[in-house]
């Protein structure tokens, strides 16, 4: 038998396709891996209650007029007194009638509006102008008081400490506000409406929240054949989040997932705010467990993965337009692969601290879009468990220790008009130096190169990108042609003679149809190109379906 262990062992040193032999730390990564997306554009800016100016089109020409040889702001607190002047620059030296100087204040409300001072309104205060020289007193917008009318089961001090940053007497802005409201809306369990109105004194306006109770339950079911063929094709799973459960602003997340080749994989979190400041902080465990079927099934391999979680994030800027948010994180891997054919085991574990920084935008440039980035650094350790596996390790990949590595996710959604729009993505990984099946870049799959499957051209580092044209064929109905890329380096610090690179690329088409609470998507992509050791070839397009179910 220890004859039979070495020669095997040497196999699966020296053979690239009895080294692309699945494991626990490849499954759990590809079951793990999701598509970025782009959020909704939210819609909270609150309602102001503001009566239009009176028009000066009636006055006369021949009204009187003074020559005014400069202006004295007062009042502003927001915005430089000579910033303000230099919008004046064009009335100094002049003789103005009552509508000229009227329309000097509308210039300074303009310019503070523009600003960011929504609020903030400029006019003339009863005052002697013989000497020539106009005061101009600004109402910039203080924020009064919060009036909030709470029917959920969440406290009103921790509703009333996620608006905190609006004080009485700040200055409104709108980069203020919306941070206060969109905060106070990603509150889980709860709805939120809100309106601005005069506040009891001169120059002061009130918030008026109202906070309902949300959906207590919500989640997802999804069918799909993103899988592995060694693992299942065909999958089944389901999405279930409970929301404010404990009226902390808390929420509880189940996801469970299957497929027709003895998989399975679920996934529990808890997460809650740490009272009285936006930073979210929680826990997380997932198990996955496996059975080789296929080329390996006269193995008789399996597997299982678990993953313990701890994080904490915080929304660094929070607009409607644009959002900024750093998250901390770190996961402790235990993975465990069995080849019963040879009574081998395996053990590793994994610990992974990562800080991640992830922003979206949305924009008017060339008709408009929306764009997001995530940007990751981990830094990790890795035990092998097993005398014998350190040994082939050390005279391979010598992946034991610690080890570092670099993610990039960038997206862009570009509106074209009259119903197309370009979609453009590109990821990106770098290590220190080799690094386990759990932490390798794939670029298979249907979230990466799509004429391959998933799990399929794994490589410590490498670049994937991917263009697509879309074409709204009528309401809920996208067409979509496309094209893949990627590129690979199998190895960071390579140990045989063999070709250390790979690259894929594919083509195709795809349909979905997007309902209320459905969605269907159909992709059909063909390789092209192909030139490496890594994929089998193939003249037959891969077929991607997903249909999800939403309440």
């Amino acid at each position: 038998m220890k004859k039979i262990y070495l020669a095997v062992a040497i196999t699966l040193t020296f053979s690239k396709p009895l080294a692309a032999i699945p494991n626990a730390g490849q499954v759990m990564r590809d079951v793990e891996q999701e598509r970025q997306t782009l959020p909704p554009p939210s819609d909270l800016a609150p309602e102001i209650k503001n009566t239009p100016p009176k028009s000066n089109n009636n006055v006369e020409d021949n009204a009187p007029r003074i020559l005014v040889h400069g202006f004295l702001i007062e009042g502003n607190r927001a915005l430089k007194t000579s910033d303000l002047l230099k919008k004046l620059k064009g009335f100094s030296g002049k003789k103005l009638a009552l509508k000229d100087l009227q329309n000097a204040t509308r210039i300074i409300t303009q310019y503070y509006q523009e600003k960011g001072y929504a609020l903030a309104k400029a006019y003339l205060p009863k005052q002697d102008v013989t000497g020539g020289w106009v005061r101009i007193t600004i109402a910039e917008g203080n924020f009064g008081q919060l009036h909030l009318n709470n029917h959920t089961r969440v406290s009103s001090t921790l509703l009333r400490k996620s608006v905190a940053g609006m004080k009485s007497g700040q200055v409104i802005s709108d980069t203020a506000l919306e941070r206060s409201l969109l905060l106070l809306s990603d509150i889980p369990g709860i709805e939120v409406n809100n309106t601005l109105h005069p506040g009891s004194h001169p120059g002061t306006a009130d918030l008026l929240v109202e906070a309902t109770p949300g959906p207590l339950f919500d989640g997802s079911l999804t069918a799909d054949n993103y899988g592995d063929r060694y693992t299942g094709n065909y999958r089944l799973g389901g999405n279930l989040s409970l929301n404010n459960p404990l009226g902390f602003g808390d929420q509880a997340s189940l996801r469970l997932l299957g497929s027709n080749k003895h998989q399975h994989y679920y996934r529990a979190a808890y997460d809650l705010p740490v009272y009285g400041s936006p930073v979210r902080v929680g826990v997380a465990y997932s198990e996955m467990s496996y059975r080789l079927a296929e080329d390996f099934a006269v193995l008789d391999a399996h597997g299982r993965a678990e993953v313990t979680s701890l994080y904490a994030s915080y929304p660094v800027i929070r607009t409607r337009l644009f959002n900024l948010s750093a998250q901390l994180q770190y996961e402790e891997k235990k993975l465990r692969d069995d080849i019963d054919l040879f009574e081998k085991h395996s053990t590793k574990d994994v610990g992974l601290s990562t800080l991640s920084v992830t922003l979206n935008n949305q924009d008017r440039w060339l008709g408009g879009g929306q764009s997001a980035l995530s940007l990751s650094y981990g830094l990790g350790r890795l035990n092998i468990g097993d005398d014998q596996d350190r040994f082939w390790d050390r005279h391979s990949a010598n992946t034991l220790g610690r080890f570092s590595k670099i993610n990039i996710n960038a997206l862009r959604l570009q509106n074209l008009g009259d119903r197309f729009q370009w979609y453009t993505q590109i990821n990106a990984q770098w290590a220190s130096g080799n690094l386990d099946p759990s932490e390798k870049f794939s670029l298979g799959g249907p979230y990466g190169v799509r004429a391959y499957d998933g799990g399929s051209g794994n490589g410590d580092e490498g670049i994937q990108f991917s263009t697509e044209l879309r074409y709204a064929l009528m309401p809920g109905w996208q067409l979509s042609t496309f094209l893949d890329h990627g590129a690979i380096k199998l190895n960071k610090q390579p140990w045989t003679p063999e070709k250390n690179t790979a690259r894929m690329t594919s083509t195709g088409a795809g349909i979905g149809w997007f309902g209320r609470q459905q969605q269907v998507n159909i992709v059909a992509a063909w390789p092209i190109a192909q030139n490496n050791s890594i994929a089998t070839p193939t003249q037959t397009p891969r077929i991607w379906l997903q249909t999800s179910w939403y309440f």
